[in-house]
């Protein structure tokens, strides 16, 4: 079931990745907050990029969620995350979505996650990963390492879903680094990640 899953999320990705689809100013950041989180009790909710807390001052256990937003309408996130090696493995909660192929376990781990009906929303945040942070870094937004892409999927049927890379990629400051502020403004037009991938296709 998870192998025959994963062939047809990336088949939608191949087929469609250079297209775009109903998401073209999507954006992805890291949303920090103190631990623990539950996916039920008082789960975070983004209607603005001011909701995302790209920095934390502290060292210790924090948890970290990635959040894509400027969305429309989406049935896959996919991503992977990357922070200092020395903080050893994250502690990854699937809190949204019905299925996800791969996970993460250590940085530069990566995973998609799906949903089997169209998402509508202005963001999206499928779940968060609890780091113990030991002195100053950086959580990022990576492209996932079994696809190469990080973005989300559209609603769009056959020949669909359409496949958007992030306009915007912002990472979150940890114990004195300075993150990314999400809502820096940026120009119009294809992410550089999305211009690059379009070249080789």
């Amino acid at each position: 079931m998870m192998k025959a899953l994963a062939i047809a999320v990336g088949l939608a990705l191949v087929a469609t990745g250079a297209l775009g689809g109903s998401n073209p100013a999507n954006k992805i950041a890291i949303h920090t907050k103190a631990h623990p989180t539950s996916c039920v009790a008082s789960y975070p909710g983004f209607s603005s990029c001011t909701d995302i807390e790209f920095v934390w001052t502290g060292v210790g256990d924090v948890d970290v969620m990635p959040v894509f937003f400027d969305l429309a309408a989406y049935t896959m996130t996919e991503f992977g995350l990357s922070w200092p090696p020395g903080w050893g493995s994250i502690g990854w909660v699937r809190c949204r979505g019905d299925y996800a192929v791969g996970s993460i376990i250590y940085t530069g781990d990566g995973t998609a996650i799906t949903w089997g009906a169209c998402q509508q929303g202005w963001s999206a945040a499928p779940g968060y990963g609890w780091l113990t942070a030991t002195g100053a870094g950086m959580v990022c937004p990576i492209p996932n390492p079994a696809t190469g892409d990080y973005g989300v999927a559209d609603c769009a049927a056959s020949p669909g879903p359409y496949y958007d890379y992030p306009l915007v990629v912002s990472c979150a400051g940890i114990s004195g680094m300075i993150g990314d502020d999400p809502c820096r403004w940026v120009d119009g037009g294809l992410s550089s990640w999305g211009a690059i991938k379009t070249i080789f296709k």
